[in-house]
């Protein structure tokens, strides 16, 4: 199986790092000082679970690795559509699209420019971030992909996914309801990247403190009254199981968005709780713990989108 890599960060360079490492024929998209360390020196995954490193193609041309079997699409979701018109060369008729990435309506998008028939739904559960050029850093559980066919059928291709990952050491396994699954990462994740955001704090921290703790509660809430107002069977425990799950992680856990902000880098709230507020005011429903945190870090964001912006206004 021919697989490629688009987005060669924490999740395409740990779950790519794994593939590469089991002698599948894998190919990277990367770009910058990332695809140059990574060409010169190899990927190297550092992990509390074994650290390695592996001697991998990568390229910035989609072209130069042409169609795959299986495309792994792990871009941050504010580029989804200009990587999912990138990587037009990598797909042909039976190419499987896996998409683990942060928000629920990603697969909307891979979907209108390349099929239902293509898409298959997917989430990952990991803690792992690009640390520098050519080096992933992963910490915490092994890192678990959860993925299915958005209708419900077990197929002959999922299948062969599933045996590609288990013997490259991935811990994966098939859903018979993806929607439910990518709704249960979603609530989860709204309410952990939000509030550790928001705080400026690991997640250890916000679990510790009353207050904070039931903020992230009421923001998963929100999030659960949408999802079964669009229809999707959730479990009656999903927040608790988010709770849960948030507790598992390591108490100095720093989400991908609060590290973004720490960076000065674009953050993916418009996908997160910008997508409840908005997803909310369709449906006619409030959502007062997302808008706050949605408020806030947008204007975060606007800052580190545009300086400039932000100087001219505290001009006056």
């Amino acid at each position: 199986m021919k697989i490629g890599v688009m987005g060669s960060g924490g999740i395409g360079g740990y779950f790519g790092g794994l593939l590469a490492r089991a002698g599948t024929d894998i190919h990277f998209v990367a770009r910058g000082k990332h695809r140059q360390a990574i060409l010169e020196e190899g990927l190297q995954v550092v992990s509390s679970q074994g650290s390695f490193r592996v001697m991998v193609h990568a390229t910035s041309e989609p072209d130069e690795i042409g169609p795959v079997d299986l495309l792994l699409f792990c871009v941050k979701s504010f580029d989804t559509v200009d990587a999912a018109r990138m990587i037009a060369p990598m797909v042909a008729e039976d190419t499987v699209l896996l998409s683990l990435q942060n928000g629920i309506d990603n697969i909307d998008k891979l979907i209108g420019l390349y099929g239902q028939e293509r898409v298959v739904g997917a989430t990952a559960f990991v803690e792992a971030a690009k640390a520098s050029p050519g080096v992933v850093a992963q910490r915490g559980k092994v890192g678990r992909i959860v993925f299915g066919e958005l209708t419900g059928q077990r197929t002959a291709r999922i299948q062969k996914v599933l045996e590609v990952f288990r013997l490259a050491g991935i811990d994966a396994e098939i859903s018979d309801n993806i929607q439910e699954v990518l709704w249960s990462k979603f609530l989860f994740i709204c309410g952990v990247h939000g509030v550790s955001t928001l705080s400026r704090s690991s997640l250890g921290l916000v679990l510790a403190l009353a207050e904070t703790r039931e903020l992230m509660t009421g923001v998963m809430r929100e999030v659960e009254v949408l999802g079964r107002k669009k229809g999707v069977s959730l479990p009656e425990t999903v927040v608790q199981d988010a709770i849960a799950l948030a507790e598992s992680y390591d108490k100095r856990f720093k989400c991908s968005m609060l590290q973004d902000l720490e960076w000065r880098r674009p953050l993916e709230i418009e996908a997160l709780n910008g997508m409840v507020v908005r997803m909310g005011k369709s449906l006619g429903i409030t959502t007062p713990f997302n808008l706050a945190i949605y408020g806030c870090l947008k204007l975060r964001n606007q800052k580190i989108l545009d300086p400039f912006w932000a100087d001219q206004l505290e001009c006056f």
